[in-house]
């Protein structure tokens, strides 16, 4: 019998509706076994149980993030130009430069997290990339993935023109000449991913682990990983690793679909679901499509024009009846779907294809995924409660964000639509929708729980003074500390099916929770993402511990 270890004289939250709040718990092995008062979990651990005495501090059950680029964003901290810390141009611009003096031998230079509101609507140019390497191949990553900008070697390498003509992507030309600027939008990327440098399984692996690390200091116990790419090593460590007993956390997959290919790969999702679990803590059960792009890169779809280009509604990825097609084949096959939306335009798409396949296969949806959900059309609320969408909000861009908020998202949707974007409170209360939330890491760095929680609060970042109204971002739209807590527990374990096994500290579910140094029902909201992680335990083992680091 596994040893019984009881967590004791402890602030425990539980988020089970029958014990919202407890004293103690016991975990037997992987499991918890009892949570109460002292006295009844003792009663039911035993006299032999070891007693840990958590000193009045609080508990909450391990944090799911319901959406980040685990393993890719990993890829990038570790091996690839960091550009999320450049605060300008030329920032981006010294940090390539810097990167490639220091590796003089590279033959192709990555990098990745310059923003779009550094540069004009047709992004960062190639000659300024040109004038650092001109003889290898340089592509960078924007900070929302939805735009690269690539050197002139690097567009020959990817065999692009200027009258290339790329379905469901933008390939940005210079106003004067007409020749690329150097930027490509959402499908458009598609070539230049085709020629980046395959890493081993191995190197993967380094940052699966990394990735493991930074999810304990966290508090994180299990994630999901949005765009699982088939037949690539990225892919390939995750099932390894599971398969051999490696994984310390739980990792939920959605493999990713494009409408150029998606016809070719039926018969492999099915094929590779089952694959993918065949080990205990890697599964992916959900197929992940882009319906439109992003404001920034003005390619989110929308109901109404852009407040800067009159005649422009941005760009769909899909096609009404290719969405439909897929949609229907998913669910039909048991597979739950997952949908990227920023715009209303692309929420409107994404419940057409929900409606079809229902209404084709005879049987309701299963549980989709809205992600994002920035721009909602409130006459569709009710077609959401209807399709029970599952939402996969983004809570660490609720925010005013300075540089953004007025230069770029005011000037591009008006100041009614930037206003109120990104809906909570009201897509719960009056679309009845559960909410989920996750960081978009690497978009988001670091992808910390408390500090989503902290601005799902306050809705304003956490830089500015939240008692000044003309800093908050709809304020009516601000979840409770409590219901910010669910987004990043149960109710994100819900959109990944995984509520009967985690998400709550309750007896028979895996032991996956955190312990905070402070009590976050107590310290000022603005104050929340402060909290230091004291311990974070994955099925009963711990994977951080505040005081061996």
């Amino acid at each position: 019998m596994d040893k019984r270890v009881i967590y004791g004289n402890g602030r425990v939250y539980t988020v089970d509706e029958r014990c919202p709040w407890a004293q103690a718990f016991c975990v037997e092995g992987t499991k918890f076994i009892a949570v109460g008062t002292e006295e009844e979990v003792a009663e039911k651990a035993g006299a032999d149980a070891e007693y840990i005495d958590l000193h009045r501090k609080t508990v909450l059950p391990g944090f799911i993030d319901s959406h980040i680029h685990a393993v890719q964003g990993c890829a990038e901290v570790l091996f690839k130009v960091d550009l999320a810390r450049a605060q300008s141009k030329e920032d981006c611009l010294n940090a390539v430069r810097d990167f490639y003096e220091a590796h003089p031998d590279i033959d192709f230079l990555e990098g990745a997290g310059w923003i779009n509101t550094y540069f004009d609507d047709h992004g960062p140019r190639k000659e300024w990339l040109d004038e650092i390497a001109a003889d290898i191949p340089i592509v960078l990553d924007s900070g929302d993935h939805h735009s690269i900008w690539a050197n002139s070697a690097a567009i020959r390498l990817a065999g692009v023109t200027k009258d290339t003509v790329i379905e469901g992507g933008v390939l940005e030309k210079d106003a004067d000449t007409g020749e690329l600027s150097g930027t490509f939008r959402e499908c458009a990327q598609e070539p230049f991913h085709a020629i980046k440098p395959v890493y081993s399984v191995d190197k993967v692996k380094k940052a699966v682990r990394y990735l493991e690390e930074m999810m304990g200091q966290l508090g994180l116990t299990m994630v999901h990983d949005p765009m699982v790419e088939l037949y690539t090593n990225y892919y390939e460590a995750y099932k390894v690793m599971d398969q051999a007993g490696e994984l310390k956390v739980k990792i939920r997959g959605s493999f990713m679909a494009r409408p150029e290919s998606v016809d070719s790969m039926l018969e492999d999702y099915q094929t590779e679901r089952t694959a993918a679990g065949a080990g205990t803590r890697f599964a992916a059960n959900s197929i992940k499509v882009l319906v439109d792009g992003v404001v920034e890169g003005a390619t989110a779809f929308l109901k109404k024009p852009y407040a800067h280009r009159p005649d422009y509604y941005g760009e769909p990825v899909w096609s009404q009846a290719g969405l439909n097609r897929l949609c229907s084949w998913a669910e039909h096959h048991g597979f739950q779907m997952h949908f990227h939306v920023i715009g209303d335009a692309a929420v409107d798409q994404m419940l057409t294809a929900l409606e079809c396949s229902a209404a084709e296969n005879g049987q309701p949806n299963i549980r989709p995924i809205g992600a994002h959900m920035q721009i909602v059309d409130k006459d569709d609320y009710q077609r959401l409660r209807e399709r029970q969408v599952v939402v996969s909000a983004n809570p660490y861009w609720f925010a005013k964000e300075k540089g953004y908020f007025y230069g770029l998202e005011v000037p591009f949707l008006g100041e009614e639509r930037a206003e109120n974007e990104y809906p909570m409170r009201s897509l719960a209360e009056e679309a009845g929708l559960v909410l989920s939330s996750g960081s978009d890491f690497p978009v988001t760095q670091p992808p910390a729980p408390l500090l989503g929680i902290q601005m799902g609060v306050i809705r304003c970042d956490f830089r500015d003074d939240a008692d000044d109204p003309s800093n908050v971002l709809n304020a009516k739209e601000a979840l409770t500390v409590e219901e910010m807590i669910r987004t990043f527990t149960l109710d994100a374990a819900y959109a990944d099916f995984a509520e009967d096994i985690t998400g709550s500290i309750t007896p028979g579910k895996f032991a996956d929770f955190v312990v905070l140094d402070k009590n976050i029902f107590e310290v000022p909201a603005d104050t929340i993402g402060q909290i230091p992680i004291l311990m974070t335990v994955s099925e009963g083992n711990v994977i951080y511990d505040a005081q061996a680091h």
